[in-house]
């Protein structure tokens, strides 16, 4: 049963971390700078307590997006804490200045040097509608603040023109922030269409080398059980025959069940003498001339994958050679590894004239064989015999 795929964040968290830690540094740099440029000399107009206060929260909410994009988990609600600090800065900065009477011509709130910072924070958390409501909140408020006394008595375009400014920077920044976040929202989607297609890929090459294993033990086992049968003229061919079905059947049962084993390895010399008695029993009449310089292990699957292509090779000969022909088979086990070597004397073949839909050479034998890191050579030629010849090496 196929489960709906989570879509993935990764890219998309990735921008988000940078992008925090991009504004928590530029945000504290400028505002330490502006703490003692701006805030401190304006501590000698209104009350310093409320000044004080309102300092230490936006402080606070640059800091806490420093520790959270550097060294937390990147939480973005720490944006938030920058939109409650203005707001809170905002509403307390009347009550700081009560009581002033006079300003210096040229005086500013210090107020906005941080509603730059308080309004992209914002606008990069809030929902899009929500971070309009908060982006004309800023401007607007600071365009009133500009009017009056306390904020510096400006006209009306020169308020108009910092509340623009104030919009326009916030925008600028956020429709950068926006593209970023949309392109790394793309290459999340691209990398789940890769994982997918890769998915499904895999499952369509196992599904397919299932039915390869099936086609091949179909055509191994059943089809040579069944020429057998056919063939079994002879005591010893009708034991012959009954023998590979009873093989048949066990191997049928064994991958219906999907049985594996526990064997990981066997004996080299172990696994020639079982070949031995299988190519016996394929063929009684041929030659079989066995060399063991060296014992080691072989992989169980390499030595049934060399097996299975033995014999295919051994059926083969049976099928196609000749009813005259004779076959011999060395086996050979040395430093080098395994050699197996099926050879006959009869009508031979052109490989390449093989039509593709037989399972013998190109799958019992080739893919086979290959599948568990051996080597296949196949000569023929017609009137000139076949050899088959499989090699295995330890290091291979």
């Amino acid at each position: 049963m196929n489960s709906k795929r989570s879509p993935s964040t990764y890219a998309k968290t990735r921008i988000d971390r940078v992008i925090g830690r991009v504004f928590s540094l530029a945000a504290t740099g400028m505002s330490l700078v502006q703490f003692f440029l701006v805030a401190i000399p304006h501590l000698q107009f209104g009350h310093p307590g409320y000044l004080m206060v309102t300092l230490g929260l936006i402080l606070a909410a640059q800091l806490a997006a420093v520790y959270t994009f550097w060294f937390g988990s990147a939480n973005k609600r720490v944006y938030l804490l920058h939109g409650f600090a203005y707001t809170v800065a905002f509403f307390a900065y009347p009550f700081s200045m009560a009581g002033v009477e006079t300003l210096p011509a040229d005086y500013r709130s210090w107020i906005w040097w941080w509603t730059g910072t308080a309004t992209i924070a914002m606008t990069m958390f809030l929902p899009r509608w929500w971070s309009f409501v908060f982006l004309g909140f800023v401007p607007v408020s600071y365009f009133c603040l500009r009017l009056s006394f306390i904020g510096g008595g400006e006209d009306v375009g020169s308020a108009t023109l910092d509340g623009t400014y104030i919009l326009l920077y916030a925008m600028a920044v956020q429709a950068l922030v926006g593209m970023l976040r949309t392109a790394a929202a793309e290459v999340d989607v691209n990398n789940d269409l890769v994982a997918e297609s890769s998915a499904r890929r895999a499952e369509l090459d196992a599904t397919e080398m299932e039915r390869h294993k099936l086609d091949e033990l179909v055509h191994d086992q059943v089809l040579t059980t069944l020429i057998l049968a056919a063939n079994a003229e002879t005591p010893e061919r009708q034991a012959m025959a009954a023998e590979s079905a009873a093989v048949a059947i066990e191997r049928l049962q064994a991958a219906a069940n999907d049985k594996n084993t526990e064997l990981k390895e066997v004996s080299i010399n172990v696994f020639i003498d079982s070949l031995q008695a299988s190519l016996h029993r394929g063929d009684p009449l041929a030659k079989i001339n066995v060399t063991k310089l060296l014992d080691f292990f072989i992989p169980i699957n390499v030595g049934r994958a060399l097996s299975d292509a033995a014999m295919q090779a051994v059926t083969n000969s049976l099928q196609h050679a000749g009813d005259k022909a004779t076959r011999q088979i060395r086996i050979k086990a040395d430093h080098h590894g395994l050699k197996i070597v099926i050879k006959d004397d009869g009508r031979g073949f052109w490989e390449s004239k093989i039509p593709k839909n037989r399972f013998g050479i190109a799958n019992s034998i080739r893919r086979r064989a290959n599948a568990a890191g051996a080597e296949v050579r196949i000569a023929s030629q017609p009137r000139k015999g076949a050899t088959v010849i499989l090699k295995w090496s330890p290091d291979a």
